[in-house]
Parts: structure tokens; C-alpha cells; sequence
């Protein structure tokens, strides 16, 4: 390998988790070695650090230690500040070595890591544009040319490769090894056709391009082979092209296996019968960005909105039994706390398995960021760039939208409730937000212990504001019901049995998917002492059974 010029690539996720595989950097290395003009004159590695484990000014030493001609950063949102502490450090260490970074963080803010010391830029999706740079340097000339921003340079444009079929997949390559990771990103698409004020994919390529199918099916089958258990398909749309759906989902079911999760970003609008029921028959989940109810707050951001439409096409997904969340983001322009709390009814009455909230960030190069001034909106001005306050959200409001984000993601999201919230609600003529408020409040006065078992908060509180609201007679149905179902999500969550105590069989609690808790109450007395019941699971069929002696 002497006299070959010699690149680093640096990643960097959050922390150890499923998400942690450097996508980015391993299509860029796979480029690099895949390309006629660098392939044998090249020596490609790649750095991988955990923000959370790994001190940038340390992870800088061991990248000088490589002696690397070239060094190469994956900048994102999330990964900023790490990389603000690690290019001082590197370039201290080794002034000379150039240094670009590509990633939405760094075409976003091209020229404020100009300034930090960086050769370049490569703007937009940097196979092509890395490759030309490096055979550039080789030739012994300065990078420049689509999608390279340099100080010299008067105006760079972002490059996006137009056929995927060119391109060499890191897998197939066997650039990425797939058992290295806890989980896999996995492309199917690139591009997106909306124009969502607050995203990045608005200001990216609108046109949608697609990886040929035998590459996607060859792919699917080194997963399997690979035992990987999680896969995040990165498609910004999965579903916008109903006869690909299909296809990618037939696909899926006949032949992924069981125990391997996928997990997709869909449009609810675009969902029908067929496509719920494909989601239906394999192991995956879906996240769906709801954003917010009010429908003039969603137009200002370029998004259409139909309530009734959008709760019809999640339905689909609860009747075929598809795990799915919704996201919601706190401080839109025109958003207030009273919309926000509608848009957490809203979201809560389409049943989601998880709620995730957002505090607006106005990230740099989105259409919302450019607009930041004229909609007086404040912000952070630099990363992770989240409101600071609007004309029609204080930062007061704020402050309390995100005591209610954290309620909601104890209670409902961690606490696994989607199945029996709408009970504790009705028993108290709740609206969900305020069952969230309580709770909140319920925080303050008796924080959650430090490993404290989630199931045991949310019955301790439930009891706590039934009394105080004098409804204790609704009890002992309410916690044989939330007992049930936490029963249950223990098992999926652990694979373990357990052993729950009812108060009623649970055939009969099953009603209480429909009816309210105060008939179900009137119309049935509880045993006198709680019953136990083993939750269990034989050739995949979820039994719950009731113990003698």
C-alpha cells in the first residue's frame, strides 16, 4: 500500500444503537474504491466514533496518527458540535493534511467550516463529486467543479447523481459488513417531491430516483444472510409509488424473516387497503410525520391537510394490526399552545404505538431558516438551531409544550398506553392533553425514581387522580385493563411470560375497547381479589390464561 495517497473518512453517530451505521461515509468510501480514477491509486479508511463515548480531541489524535493525506468529514445536524471541537484539535495536530467534509450540516454551513480551515465542500450526495475531487488531487490539481464549494469559489451548486445504477452499493461490495453494526440505514429511493418548509430533503433533489430492483433484492438477501435484525429503510416517501410499494412489500413478506424488524417513513394519504395489509403481514413498524392538525399552520409550511382523510388512512393501519407512530412538532409558524395541545388529541386519538415530539428546528439551507426573519421567528444560531420563541409562541409556551412532550413520552410512548388511554381518559371526561397535563404535574410533585419500573409510575398516578377525583370506584377495571395490556407489552418488549393479576377475565375486559369505562364499571362488579393470569405465546398466537389453585 506505500506511495498510495491515503484518505480517512470520520463518522459520527449519537451514541451505540440500531441508527449507528455511517451510511454517508461508507457510500463514499464504496465510490472511492469503486471508481476507475481512484481505485488502485487510493487507500480508503473509515473512523467511526460515538459522540456519546468517543472525545472528539482524542478521535483527532488517532486520525493524525493515520498520516493521511486526505481526511474526510460526515456532517449532520446531530453530529456538529463533536466535529466543532474535533477540526481545531485535527488541524492543530496536522495543519498541512487537507480536510473537506460533506453531509447536509456541511452544505448547509460551507462557508462558516471554510473559514474553520477546510479545503472544501462537497455539496449534495458526494459519490461523484468525492470521486472527482480525489482525482483531482491525484492529478495534483486543487478540487473544484459541480458540487465543490472552495474559497475561490464564486458559486457552487449542489450535485445529485442522476441514474443510482451507477453507483456501487457498500454492501454487495462488501465495503459494509452488516453483522459490524446493530442495525442497517438502507436505501431504496433517493429524493423527494414535496417541499416541506422545515426539511432538508425541500432543498435536495426533487426528483425521485430509484436503485434497480435486482440491486434492492440482492441487498435484502446479504441482510438476511447477515442476521440483521433492524433495518431503517431511508426512503423520505416510501409509499409515493403505489406499484413499488407493492412490489418492495411482496418482497418483504415472502421473505424476510420473523425476528427482522423494518422500520419506514410513510405518507398517511398515500396509504390504502392493500399496502396496510402488506405492512400487516411482515415485521415492521412506520413512523408518519401528522407535524400538526391545524390545517392553515400545515399550509404555511407547504403541506396539504385533511383530517378526516388522514384518520381514515391511519385506521387502515389499526385494522391490520401495523405498528405505527406519528410525529408532531412544537412551534410551526402560527402554531400556539392551544393548537399544539388540539394537534396531541388529535394524534392520540388515531391510536399510535409511539407520539414523537419535536421542538422546531430551523435547520441551516431549509426554506423556513431562509424565511426565519420575515416570520419573526428566533432561534438558536447554531446547532441544533430549535425556536426560541414566535409571534404566536413564547418561549413560555414553549416551555410548557415541552413539559407536555415529556409527559407524553413517559407516559404514552414509554409507557406503552395507546391501548388503554382512551379508558383512563373517559373515566374522567378527560381530553388526552389533559390526562398528559396531569401527569405533568404528577412529575413535579413526584418524580420518577432513577430505574423506576414506567408501568409502576403510571399506576401509582392513576390511582393518586382517581382519588382525587373520586372515581376510585372505576379502579379496579381501569388497572385490570392497564395491567392487561402492560402484561403484554412486557412480552412482546422482553420475550419473557408474566404472571398478571385481574380483577376481571380478560375476555371480558376486551370490551373495554368500545365501551366506556364508567358503563363497563355499572355493568360488571370486579372479583373480590385480584386473579392470576399467564400471558404467553405458543407457534404465534398470544394467549392469556387464567391460573387455578
Amino acid at each position: 500500500m506505500a506511495g498510495k495517497f491515503s484518505i480517512n473518512l470520520v463518522a459520527c453517530a449519537i451514541e451505540q444503537s440500531p441508527m449507528a451505521y455511517p451510511l454517508g461515509a461508507l457510500c463514499i468510501l464504496t465510490a472511492l474504491e469503486s471508481d476507475v480514477r481512484t481505485k488502485d491509486a487510493t487507500n480508503v479508511s473509515l473512523s467511526h466514533y460515538l459522540a456519546d463515548t468517543h472525545d472528539p480531541v482524542m478521535a483527532a489524535k488517532a486520525v493524525a496518527k493515520t498520516g493521511s493525506d486526505l481526511v474526510g468529514l460526515s456532517m449532520y445536524l446531530y453530529n456538529r458540535d463533536w466535529f466543532n471541537r474535533f477540526i481545531p484539535a485535527f488541524k492543530q495536530l496536522c495543519p498541512d493534511t487537507i480536510v473537506y467534509a460533506g453531509g447536509p450540516e456541511a452544505g448547509a454551513k460551507a462557508q462558516e467550516l471554510l473559514d474553520m480551515g477546510l479545503s472544501f465542500i462537497v455539496l449534495g450526495e458526494g459519490e461523484e463529486t468525492v470521486s472527482l475531487a480525489v482525482s483531482q488531487l491525484l492529478a495534483g490539481q486543487d478540487p473544484q467543479g459541480p458540487g465543490i464549494q472552495t474559497n475561490s469559489t464564486a458559486l457552487a451548486h449542489a450535485v445529485y447523481p442522476l441514474d443510482l445504477s451507477t453507483l456501487a452499493s457498500p454492501l454487495l461490495t462488501g465495503t459494509a459488513i452488516p453483522s459490524d453494526y446493530e442495525g442497517v440505514l438502507w436505501e431504496m429511493t433517493r429524493g423527494c417531491p414535496y417541499h416541506c418548509a422545515f426539511c432538508f430533503e425541500s432543498r435536495g433533489s426533487r426528483s425521485v430516483r430509484t436503485y434497480p430492483d435486482e440491486r434492492i433484492e440482492a441487498e435484502l438477501e446479504l441482510l438476511i444472510a447477515h442476521e440483521v435484525k433492524h433495518v431503517f429503510v431511508l426512503d423520505p416517501t416510501f409509499n409515493m409509488d403505489r406499484k413499488r410499494t407493492v412490489h418492495m412489500l411482496t418482497l418483504l413478506r415472502d421473505h424476510s424473516p420473523s425476528d427482522m424488524h423494518f422500520t419506514f417513513e410513510v405518507r398517511a394519504e398515500l396509504l390504502d387497503k392493500q399496502t396496510a395489509q402488506l405492512f400487516g403481514q411482515f415485521h415492521c413498524s412506520l413512523q408518519i410525520g401528522l407535524q400538526s392538525c391545524n390545517a392553515a399552520v400545515l399550509n404555511g409550511i407547504g403541506r396539504k391537510f385533511d383530517p378526516e382523510l388522514f384518520a381514515n388512512k391511519v385506521a387502515l393501519l389499526n385494522t391490520h394490526g401495523v405498528v405505527f407512530g406519528l410525529d408532531l412538532i412544537i412551534g410551526l409558524p402560527g402554531d400556539t399552545l392551544e393548537s399544539f395541545r388540539d394537534s396531541i388529541d388529535y394524534a392520540i386519538g388515531c391510536k399510535p404505538s409511539n407520539l414523537d415530539i419535536f421542538l422546531l428546528a430551523l435547520l441551516p439551507g431549509t426554506q423556513l431558516a431562509e424565511d426565519a426573519k420575515a416570520l419573526h421567528l428566533v432561534y438558536q444560531e447554531e446547532s441544533p438551531y430549535l425556536l426560541i420563541g414566535s409571534p404566536t409562541m413564547k418561549s413560555a409556551d414553549i416551555a410548557v409544550a415541552l413539559r407536555l412532550k415529556d409527559a407524553c413520552d413517559q407516559f404514552y410512548t414509554q409507557g406503552q398506553a395507546v391501548m388503554w388511554f382512551h379508558a383512563a381518559c373517559s373515566g374522567l371526561g378527560f381530553r388526552p392533553v389533559e390526562l398528559l397535563e396531569a401527569f405533568s404535574i404528577y412529575l413535579e410533585e413526584c418524580p420518577i425514581e432513577e430505574d423506576e419500573d414506567i408501568f409502576a409510575v403510571q399506576d401509582r398516578f392513576i390511582q393518586t387522580l382517581y382519588h382525587e377525583k373520586d372515581k376510585q370506584d372505576l379502579l379496579p377495571a381501569l388497572l385490570s385493563y392497564m395491567e392487561l395490556h402492560q402484561g403484554i407489552a412486557h412480552l412482546q418488549e422482553s420475550g419473557e411470560s408474566p404472571v398478571v393479576y385481574l380483577q376481571y377475565d380478560s375476555d371480558l375486559l376486551a370490551q373495554l375497547d368500545s365501551t366506556s369505562l364508567a358503563d363497563f364499571s355499572r355493568t360488571y362488579p370486579p372479583s373480590e381479589e385480584p386473579h392470576p393470569y399467564w400471558i404467553f405465546v405458543d407457534d404465534g398466537i398470544l394467549y392469556v390464561e387464567k391460573m387455578e389453585g
